[in-house]
C-alpha cells in the first residue's frame, strides 16, 4: 500500500491534465491581454494630456512675459543669409520652428524645439519628449527611403497668434493677437493645441478650413490615435477628449503623406471644430 502511494506521487501530472492546464493559462492570459492594454492606452492617454497642460502653461508664460502678446504661429523655413554662429536662423520666429511636410530638418531634428535660435518656446520649456504623444508612431521618409521617427505631434490654433501673411486664414474669422482678444470672448470655447494626425503634422500651426467658401474638408486632421479620439487643449486651461464620429475624420496612419485637400461635407466632427477654433469678424464680443 505504501508503495503505491509512494508510486502515484511519482507519477505527476498526465499529458491530459496539463493540457487543461496550459488552456486555462491560454484563457486567463486571453481575458488579461485586453485589460493590460487598455491600461496602457489610458496611461498614454493622460501622458498625452499632461503633454498639453505643460504646451499651455509654457504659452501663458510666454504671453505673460510678452505684455499679454500671444506667441507667434504660422510656418517659415531660416533664412540662409542671416547667420549667427555659422547657423541659419529664422527672420520670423514661431512657438517652434516648421513648415511644409517637405521641410523635413524641423521635422525631425529636436533643435528646431529646444534652441532658443529657432523656438521660442524653448527658454520655458526645453525637453523635446513634452511635444510627441506617446500613441504617435509617425515617421518621416527622407529622400532614400530613410524613415525617421517625427519629433512633434501637437500644434497650434493657427487663428491663436497668426504672425505670417493673414491672406492665408479666412479674413471673415478672428485671428486672436492679445490675451485680451481671448478674454473678451469665452476662452473656454477656444482651443490652442490639437493632438494632430501622424500622417498630417507639418506647421507649427493647426489649419481649419472655416465655412465661408473654403473647401468642405479637413486642412488638417485631428488625432484619433486614443482609441478614435482626439485630445484639445484649450485657451481656459482645460483638456478635452473628444470621440470622433465620422469615419472620414479618422484615416488610417500609414506613414504616407495625408493630403490637405480632400473634402468631407456634412462632417459633424469639423463642424465641432470649427466652432472652437475661431468667431466670425462680425460677432458681438460677449461669449459665445
Amino acid at each position: 500500500m505504501v508503495g503505491a502511494i509512494h508510486e502515484d506521487a511519482r507519477r505527476g501530472f498526465t499529458l491530459v491534465e496539463l493540457l487543461v492546464v496550459i488552456a486555462m493559462v491560454g484563457v486567463l492570459a486571453g481575458l488579461l491581454i485586453p485589460v493590460i492594454s487598455k491600461a496602457k492606452g489610458r496611461a498614454r492617454l493622460t501622458q498625452c494630456i499632461n503633454n498639453q497642460k505643460q504646451l499651455l502653461l509654457t504659452w501663458n508664460l510666454y504671453t505673460d512675459d510678452n505684455n499679454g502678446i500671444l506667441a507667434p504661429n504660422g510656418h517659415g523655413v531660416p533664412d540662409p543669409s542671416i547667420t549667427r554662429s555659422s547657423r541659419p536662423t529664422y527672420t520670423q520666429k514661431f512657438w517652434v520652428a516648421g513648415d511644409s511636410h517637405f521641410y523635413y530638418p524641423a521635422r525631425t531634428n529636436a533643435n528646431f524645439l529646444t534652441d532658443p535660435e529657432y523656438a521660442l518656446f524653448s527658454p520655458y520649456l526645453p525637453t523635446a519628449p513634452i511635444y510627441k504623444c506617446p500613441e504617435d508612431k509617425g515617421v518621416v521618409t527622407e529622400s532614400g527611403g530613410t524613415k525617421v521617427p517625427h519629433i512633434r505631434s501637437y500644434s497650434m490654433n493657427a487663428y491663436v497668434g497668426w504672425a505670417v501673411d493673414p491672406r492665408e486664414l479666412s479674413q471673415s474669422y478672428r485671428i486672436f493677437a492679445k490675451a485680451s482678444d481671448l478674454s473678451a470672448l469665452s476662452a473656454a470655447d477656444i482651443f490652442v493645441f490639437q493632438d494632430v494626425h501622424p500622417d498630417n503634422v507639418c506647421l507649427p500651426a493647426f489649419m481649419v478650413n472655416m465655412p465661408d467658401g473654403a473647401m468642405e474638408g479637413f486642412y488638417h486632421y485631428p488625432s484619433s490615435q486614443h482609441n478614435q479620439r482626439g485630445l484639445i487643449a484649450f485657451a481656459d486651461g482645460h483638456t478635452e477628449t473628444r470621440r470622433w464620429r465620422d469615419p472620414r475624420t479618422m484615416p488610417r496612419a500609414t506613414g504616407n503623406i495625408l493630403a490637405h485637400w480632400d473634402p468631407s461635407p456634412g462632417n459633424e466632427d469639423l463642424t465641432w471644430l470649427r466652432e472652437r477654433t475661431t468667431r466670425p469678424v462680425g460677432d458681438a464680443i460677449n461669449g459665445r
